[in-house]
């Protein structure tokens, strides 16, 4: 009997895995620490639970959960929160509160983490007291993170 490789019934798919979500995590708070800012991180993996959260020294109580909104908001929404921002922004402001069943944050600083053009997870930076740090932070780790695969 031959194996089945393939079904119209399934998905084979790739995931972030907790190794993979600790390198994200080491590299954000490298570059954290090197711009001497506090700030949290969350990562969430394709289905929107939570595989690693932590706040860093000196950083607000509030921004844990930030992050994890961010995190969920940039995986839910398929998109970095940075384009949310910009709709409200734009006068878009029924954006501001779209649903009260999921966790939203429509604030920069949190991606989708992509594999093969594929959401595999997202990832999400906040409390560095600047929203700009948030977003770069989070775009440097992305950056670095997908040569890891060229």
């Amino acid at each position: 009997m031959s194996q089945i490789t393939h079904s119209p019934y399934t998905l084979n798919s790739e995931k972030l895995s907790l190794a993979g979500a600790r390198h994200l995590a080491q590299s954000a708070f490298a570059i954290a620490q090197k711009r001497k800012v506090p700030g949290a991180l969350a990562i969430v993996d394709d289905g929107g639970n939570l595989l690693l959260a932590e706040r860093w020294d000196h950083s607000m109580v509030a921004a844990i959960q930030i992050a994890i909104d961010k995190a969920i908001t940039a995986l839910s929404f398929q998109r970095p929160t940075i384009d949310l921002e910009n709709t409200i922004l734009s006068g878009r402001f029924p954006m501001l509160q779209p649903s009260k069943n999921i966790a939203y944050s429509p604030l920069q600083g949190g991606h989708p983490i992509l594999r093969n053009g594929k959401i595999i997870g997202a990832i999400a930076v906040g409390g560095t007291l600047k929203a700009e740090t948030d977003e770069e932070i989070v775009k440097e780790v992305l950056e670095d993170f997908y040569k890891t695969f060229e």
